[in-house]
């Protein structure tokens, strides 16, 4: 983890409410999938940082890319910088998806989708495949992106404007027995653990969730993101930016 100034190399809009950003770092560490960073916006009235998954990265080009959705005054904000444009930030932090398999399924609902392209990235010797799913077309992003590197990519829609009709949570299940994966790393909202908890029960391989909860810190300090976890000694609370983002999805308590 360190604090950096990035360059803004493009910053451009990809969907409904949707956007791409690109950081070009003067060094970059090592980086895995889910990990994140935590921007300090140009406008001082935005006093906290703002946390984002790493959607993307190239260690060669020493950039990182940023899928966000603009849900509010800090993610408008951030639209508005412009190439050439400087940034601090903090990266890259928590932990990340460690694939010990070699065939790993991927699933990503609406912005949990922008987790999935730097697990490609960062392990390119796996097999993936990869199931993502959004409310519509004009919410669909990154299938080009992970079609570039995984065997496999299926986009589901809810309303069947795109792709297959259906929650991506019962197109990936359906999908599950011919591809016996040897791991399921999912990211999205916490009615889609649910989902994949019922959808998926029974099924042996393990399934990792990168969680989503609103940090203050991006570090550990502040404990906004605590949540509940059973373990062997009982049930408690961790950190999910420190200790996570990534948990088994059989430890959370949902």
């Amino acid at each position: 983890m360190k604090d950096r100034q990035a360059i803004v190399v493009k910053n451009t809009r990809v969907a409904d409410e949707i956007w791409s950003m690109t950081l070009r770092f003067d060094d970059l560490d090592e980086i895995k999938g889910a990990q994140f960073l935590d921007i300090k916006l140009p406008d001082r009235s935005k006093i906290l940082r703002r946390p984002f998954c790493i959607c993307d990265f190239d260690a060669a080009e020493k950039t990182v890319e940023v899928c966000y959705a603009v849900v509010g005054g800090g993610t408008k904000v951030l639209t508005e910088a412009k190439e050439g444009d400087k940034l601090n930030v903090l990266l890259p932090l928590g932990n990340g998806y460690s694939p010990k398999g070699k065939k790993i399924m991927l699933i990503g609902g609406g912005m949990g989708a922008a987790v999935l392209p730097a697990v490609v990235t960062a392990n390119p010797d796996k097999e993936f495949y990869a199931y993502i799913g959004f409310a519509n077309a004009g919410k669909v992003v990154l299938e080009k992106q992970l079609a570039d590197n995984c065997t496999n990519v299926t986009v589901a829609t809810d309303d069947g404007s795109y792709g297959k009709k259906g929650f991506v949570t019962t197109v990936a299940r359906e999908a599950y027995d011919a591809i016996q994966p040897d791991e399921i790393f999912v990211c999205g909202p916490e009615v889609m653990y649910r989902a994949i908890k019922k959808t998926f029960e029974g099924v042996k391989t393990p399934v990792y969730v990168s969680l989503e909860q609103r940090m203050g810190c991006g570090i550990g300090a502040c404990l906004v993101c605590n949540c509940k976890v059973k373990r062997a000694d009982g049930e408690g609370y961790v950190r999910v930016c420190k200790d996570g983002p990534v948990f088994l999805l059989d430890e959370v308590v949902l």
